[in-house]
């Protein structure tokens, strides 16, 4: 989905939100943050990887087997997703992300074959909440 100006909206769910460790990729690209949101609930949550360094995925399902994921939606000038999708690696990829209100914006996705070794942690309702529930742990 485009903006007014020409560029494009981005939604991150995972580590690009504000204050998390990939948030200034965005805001080098001169991104700015326009409002929480929440995906359309057909994604899942996954954390990848190792325990101590968890790292996020977002994945399609089939509609009604999903949730809606918790995530930001960020206004970025026109260019920037086609730079910021070189710093993407497998099995993350910069696609078309359904928000509840139905619009499409891109947005962070990882490949469904990964969810088969990741934890689902859509329950949780988004990355933030997840990142909160290991302070207590």
């Amino acid at each position: 989905m485009a903006n007014e100006a020409g560029g494009d909206l981005l939604l991150a769910v995972g580590n690009h939100l504000a204050g998390l460790s990939r948030n200034h990729e965005l805001l080098d690209e001169g991104a700015k943050l326009l409002q929480p949101v929440r995906t359309a609930a057909s994604y899942r949550l996954l954390a990848r990887g190792a325990a101590a360094d968890p790292k996020p995925g977002l994945v399609e399902v089939a509609p009604g087997s999903g949730t809606r994921i918790e995530g930001e939606l960020y206004d970025l000038p026109s260019g920037a997703v086609a730079r910021l999708a070189r710093l993407v690696r497998p099995p993350i990829r910069l696609g078309r992300v359904r928000l509840e209100d139905g619009s499409m914006v891109h947005g962070y996705l990882c490949d469904p074959a990964e969810a088969s070794g990741a934890r689902d942690i859509s329950d949780l309702g988004g990355w933030r909440a997840f990142l909160a529930s290991l302070e207590v742990e």
